[in-house]
């Protein structure tokens, strides 16, 4: 009886642990539009504005790798080359919101 719990449960986790999926790393040209200005509990505004494949998109953070200072005076619209992906915690269910991971301007 023991051995048939002990299946059980092995057989559970393995099905649970194929079925997560991972938001996959996207690379992508964008246009990085602008800064979002409105003031609200965040994610829910707030960040920077990005174009990628004709849909408008934003993200809070600023990535670790980047050649561009987002905190400095800058002229949009900037052509850039993201790294990015979808949240994978509750953030991922704001629609326009995803975690830049690489940016750097398009030559």
């Amino acid at each position: 009886m023991k051995n048939i719990v002990l299946l059980s449960m092995l057989a559970s986790f393995l099905c649970l642990a194929t079925s997560c999926e991972k938001p996959k790393l996207e690379t992508d040209s964008a246009m990085l539009t602008g800064t979002d200005a409105r003031r609200c509990a965040s994610p829910y505004c707030g960040g920077w504005f990005i174009e990628i494949n004709g849909e408008t998109k934003r993200f809070l953070e600023i990535p670790a790798q980047t050649d561009i200072d987002l905190n400095g005076e800058l002229e949009f619209p900037i052509p850039v080359e993201v790294e990015w992906k979808r949240y994978d915690n509750w953030w991922g269910d704001i629609e326009d919101l995803i975690k830049v991971e690489k940016l750097y301007r398009e030559d």
